[in-house]
């Protein structure tokens, strides 16, 4: 069972059922649109968010060698598995089926890392569209967030 709590009064619960309808709505949509760019493997999605959002947490920390080993821009398959609770044997095979698709290499330390240069990886360019779409859908949440409860205060 959740444990979002939903306010009792009946403007407040109203603002909660449009907030929540506007959330699911993007993330359905966008959940499809990855299951239709991923044929069909959401685990193998997620275990490239899960590295993606580790290398774009080194590119903004400043770095920019992705392939010397003990870089932060690379994650382990032991690592994956215990963030997204998939088997370890699924995620290497995951990472294995995503690096046939000239979009990950192993460094020599066991480290999984994404090809190309940092700020332009080969999954960032052929995932592009992919990205775009998301990024429209974020926009369009934010936007159907404030004007259901309200900008945001202090922003």
């Amino acid at each position: 069972m959740s444990s979002v709590k939903v306010p009792q009064t009946e403007p407040a619960a109203a603002q909660w059922a449009g907030a929540q309808y506007a959330f699911v709505h993007m993330l359905t949509e966008h959940l499809v649109d990855c299951r239709r760019a991923f044929r069909g493997d959401l685990d193998a999605m997620l275990v490239l968010a899960i590295l993606g959002q580790n290398h774009l947490k080194a590119l903004l920390a400043g770095e920019t060698d992705a392939r010397t080993p003990g870089t932060p821009f690379g994650i382990t398959a032991s690592r994956i598995a215990d963030v997204t609770d998939m088997p370890r044997q699924t995620v290497r095979r995951k990472l294995q089926d995503l690096a046939r698709r000239g979009w990950l290499t192993q460094n020599s330390d066991a480290a999984w890392v994404l090809v190309g240069p940092p700020d332009d990886t080969a999954a960032g360019q052929d995932l592009a569209e992919l990205s775009q779409r998301g990024l429209d859908r974020a926009v369009r949440l934010r936007d159907d967030l404030n004007r259901i409860l309200g900008p945001a205060k202090g922003l």
